[in-house]
């Protein structure tokens, strides 16, 4: 429940700052102190979902590729502070290195899950593959997508949670 609970947060305080902050090409998607805190803290709920997806998936290179994410999500969000929360400027590099980070690890996931995974297990590596796609895209479609995305991982998590517990005892 507890999964479910974290995933729903995270698609929709997604889509609720970039409904608010309306981003753009033209400057900075945070330009006041309250939409930089809150970008950061959208970054640090990733960084904590990212691994707890791992999790659940299961899988060694899976929950590895997980944190991995997770951390280039920590490091975007610190580095989303610095660069446009005191203007440090050179900051925005260590922000698109964290971004980098994120994206690169969610798409080996991606392959990792679709390689390892047989029949509609494929489908689970949706999640990390629609995240990436999301970040890469978020001035256009970006928070519609990590929604979609996320409230589908809750699903998920809920589906299997029920699962878990219809199973019978010894198997």
């Amino acid at each position: 429940m507890l999964r479910a609970a974290l995933f729903t947060l995270v698609g929709v305080a997604f889509f609720t700052h970039w409904v608010v902050t309306d981003p753009s090409f033209e400057g900075p998607i945070n330009t006041e102190w309250t939409h930089v805190l809150a970008f950061s803290a959208l970054l640090l709920t990733i960084a904590a979902a990212l691994p707890v997806y791992g999790r659940m998936i299961g899988g060694r290179w899976v929950l590895r590729l997980s944190l991995v994410a997770g951390a280039g999500a920590a490091l975007a969000s610190v580095g989303n502070i610095f660069e446009d929360g005191f203007g440090i400027s050179w900051v925005f590099y260590v922000f698109i290195l964290g971004t980098a980070i994120i994206d690169l690890a969610l798409l080996a996931m991606t392959v990792v899950i679709a390689r390892t995974r047989r029949g509609g297990g494929r489908f689970l590596a949706l999640i990390p593959a629609a995240t990436a796609a999301a970040i890469i895209f978020y001035v256009w479609a970006g928070g519609v997508i990590m929604l979609v995305t996320w409230l589908a991982a809750a699903a998920l998590a809920l589906h299997s949670r029920a699962s878990t517990q219809a199973a019978p005892a010894g198997t």
